[in-house]
């Protein structure tokens, strides 16, 4: 759960940003790449606090 949120909030952030740059420049183009990197990063960032939260393996071998 804290993953998806964090990824999510990444994603509305990048593409926020990509939607303010839009209006200033007349192209579609930074919402479209801004985009796309706020889905590669909201995802890279979920997976890394699901896996944060979640734990390693915590195997000992003796």
């Amino acid at each position: 759960m804290a993953g998806g949120i964090a990824g999510a909030l990444v994603f509305a952030a990048l593409a926020g940003l990509g939607s303010l740059l839009s209006s200033r420049v007349g192209s579609p183009i930074p919402v479209i790449v801004l985009a796309i990197a706020g889905a590669y990063g909201g995802w890279l960032l979920g997976v890394i606090v699901f896996g944060a939260i979640r734990g390693g393996n915590e195997e000992t071998r003796g």
